[in-house]
């Protein structure tokens, strides 16, 4: 992986559905996510009989930018691509119109791999998640990465408690709105019972009008506490902050969480982002 490019990705072109419009940044946050999934197989390809990919919020597939002058694959689109040992692909969508629109995609470009289709929202799901994931078995070693990159304060944390369980490994790309009208203020406020589910119980005292007084404070003292979290189910975390310019979340970094049960987060994430062209600093804790 440190000395390896990856594969240059198929162009899919435009068949006329809808698309996720997107800024330049999110094209970058993809192969950050991509790099992640390729240092994970390769950790893991002579250690587990089985990977399985799992995605929580995989829209319709494709995005671009601005009026479908630059379209690219999304995080889902993007895994089924990069051919990796996964033997199975379970992608879920809450949104019908998306939903119907990534079954086309999919059927039309990957007929070839094993892939389910889940519609509705995570937290529905849990049960048709761990249907389709094979449970670890003394002789069969299964690993699962699950991908959430929901644009919101999502998933909840009851749904990574629950999930893991079958020892999932989770990577969470963290943004969401954030800025002058949308601040932190807002989510201290009227999207307070919100956070409250984001990190799975009453806020700590770091997480108050008191004890914030901006976004990038609001935003670091978040995702201390669901690290804090992520801890106290018995899992290992590493973040990675990389540079943001975006007009939805007015913040020069946002960060990338590895969550890991049985494998080093740490381990996977240096992996994943060694020799990379994109913009990587360790996570400020200051």
């Amino acid at each position: 992986m440190k000395d390896k490019a990856l594969p240059d990705l198929h162009e899919i072109p435009d068949d006329g559905f809808a698309m996720t419009t997107a800024e330049p940044w999110v094209k970058y946050k993809i192969e950050l996510v991509r790099q992640y999934l390729n240092a994970f197989v390769t950790a893991l390809a002579d250690q587990v009989d089985e990977v399985i990919f799992v995605d929580l919020y995989a829209r319709n597939g494709l995005c671009c930018l601005g009026a479908k002058k630059d379209i690219f694959a999304g995080i889902s689109l993007m895994t089924l691509q990069q051919n990796l040992p996964i033997s199975k692909y379970v992608l879920c969508e809450g949104d019908a119109e998306q939903f119907r629109i990534l079954k086309i995609r999919t059927n039309k470009y990957f007929k070839g791999k094993n892939v389910v289709l889940l519609n509705g929202k995570p937290e529905e799901l849990i049960d048709k998640i761990k249907m389709y994931v094979s449970e670890p078995r003394k002789d069969h070693k299964v690993a699962t990465i699950c991908v959430a990159d929901a644009f919101g304060l999502e998933p909840g944390f009851e749904v990574i408690r629950k999930l893991n369980d079958y020892d999932f490994t989770f990577l969470i790309p963290f943004t969401f709105h954030l800025g002058r009208k949308i601040d932190y203020r807002f989510y201290l406020g009227r999207e307070k019972e919100k956070l409250v589910q984001l990190l799975g119980g009453a806020l700590e005292s770091n997480l108050s009008e008191k004890s914030v007084s901006s976004n990038s404070v609001f935003y670091k003292q978040v995702i201390r506490n669901w690290e804090r979290k992520a801890e106290e189910l018995g899992m290992n975390t590493s973040v990675s902050t990389h540079k943001l310019d975006s007009g939805l979340m007015e913040m020069p970094t946002y960060s990338i969480c590895l969550f890991a049960k049985k494998y080093s987060a740490k381990a996977i994430q240096l992996d994943a982002l060694a020799g990379s062209h994109i913009q990587f600093a360790l996570f400020n804790q200051n």
